[in-house]
């Protein structure tokens, strides 16, 4: 009787113990069916090729660069080592005097009036054959009639004069306008005695050059002055834009230059139209060619060769896979872009688009967006959505009862 008894109460102790762990597993796989399911990180996927490399008509001799608005210096070739600038040196002038007074469009600025010293300074340039305009104490010249006479004709003496009135004197001036300069990036350009570039004192790379030909084109003042095919001035009269290749070519600005020790120099700006809604803004420099007019001719063939490297593409195509969620039980969903997107591109320099896709928890559906696609593109930002071409899918009952890790 008494084993009868013992058998009952192990049966019912294993029973309970039974019931014990059968609720446990319930419990368990209860909570691991309710439970939300992991975050799922997408993997990015995205190459594109990278176009064959440029080919351009570089000058026979010195050095040169190109580059654009929205891509900065693109190529040089030459040894880039600092050279005389010539009159090229004004950009730098004209830029110090208008961050010290700046100008709106339209505006003439102060009125300055010219002295004795200046006649000096106009007289020492005629003297050492530079190039001029015509001056005399007390007449009266506003800050964008200096500039024009500074630009146009490449007044030497004016240069000079505006510097004096704007800092007080030229030492005044080389010490702003090289602490100026490194503001601007160009670490290999140096100012030295005069604002004129005439001294072989201030020099600079074809690199530099490019670098301040792109600023020069963003001041929408100096940019329309180097625009001037002709001016007139109080006493000078009308003066004419010395850059020769002004309008050839798309040709808009900026600088020429030419001394004895620089030989020629020369930066040019040109609009390169890809089609009715793509325009780009390509800047040159040629430094230490021969002459002034070798520069100017072989100017020409480069920016030509420029422009031929230039075009639009089919950067990405509409449905191309960039990235992939790849579950934890084993499924792939592709994410890819809704639309195509074309852009201009520079031959032999791939686009770095930026994917980025969100992390997303099952389930999803098809064609929700999951992220975005966007780069840079001759200074413009562009983008397209990008979306799931198919559902992420549930994962199996057996997997979300038994899968433990959870990474919320």
């Amino acid at each position: 009787m008494l084993k009868l008894l013992g058998r009952r109460r192990h049966t019912s102790k294993l029973i309970w113990v039974l019931i014990v762990l059968l609720i446990f597993l319930v419990s368990a796989g209860v909570f691991g069916y309710t439970r939300p399911l992991p975050v799922i990180s997408p993997n990015i996927t995205l190459k594109l090729s990278t176009p064959s490399g440029a080919t351009l008509a570089w000058p026979s001799g010195g050095e040169a660069a190109i580059g654009a608005l929205g891509y900065g210096t693109i190529m040089t070739a030459g040894t880039q080592t600092p050279e005389p600038t010539a009159s090229v040196a004004k950009l730098i002038t004209a830029l110090a005097v208008l961050n010290k007074y700046p100008l709106e469009p339209g505006q003439s600025g102060p009125t300055i009036t010219l002295t004795a010293a200046d006649v000096a300074i106009y007289k020492q340039y005629v003297a050492e054959d530079g190039s001029v305009v015509l001056v005399q104490a007390g007449e009266q010249i506003t800050e964008y009639q200096a500039l024009e006479a500074m630009m146009l004709p490449s007044a030497n003496n004016i240069a000079d004069s505006l510097a004096i009135w704007a800092f007080g004197s030229l030492a005044n001036y080389s010490t702003f306008a090289n602490q100026f300069v490194t503001t601007l990036g160009l670490a290999q350009t140096h100012i030295g005695s005069d604002a004129s570039g005439f001294l072989p004192n201030t020099t600079s790379t074809a690199s530099d050059l490019v670098a301040l030909g792109l600023d020069a084109i963003k001041n929408p003042v100096l940019a329309a002055i180097t625009s001037e095919a002709k001016a007139t001035l109080p006493l000078a009269g009308t003066v004419d834009n010395v850059n020769w290749l002004l309008g050839e070519d798309g040709i808009f600005g900026i600088k020429t230059g030419n001394s004895n020790q620089a030989g020629g120099v020369y930066i040019f700006a040109a609009h390169d139209s890809i089609d009715a809604n793509h325009i780009v803004t390509v800047v040159g420099a040629l430094q230490g060619i021969a002459t002034l007019q070798d520069a100017l001719d072989q100017a020409v063939p480069l920016l030509n060769s420029v422009k031929q490297n230039f075009a639009l593409s089919e950067v990405v195509q509409a449905n191309q896979i960039v990235g992939y969620y790849k579950t934890p039980w084993g499924s792939a969903t592709p994410a890819a872009t809704k639309n195509s997107l074309t852009a201009v591109i520079w031959k032999g320099v791939p686009l770095q688009p930026t994917v980025s896709l969100t992390p997303l928890r099952s389930p999803e559906s098809n064609g929700s967006l999951a992220g975005q696609l966007s780069l840079n593109s001759a200074g413009e930002s562009l983008s397209v959505p990008i979306d799931l071409t198919q559902p992420i899918p549930k994962p199996p009952l057996l997997w979300r009862i038994c899968h433990h890790k959870l990474d919320l």
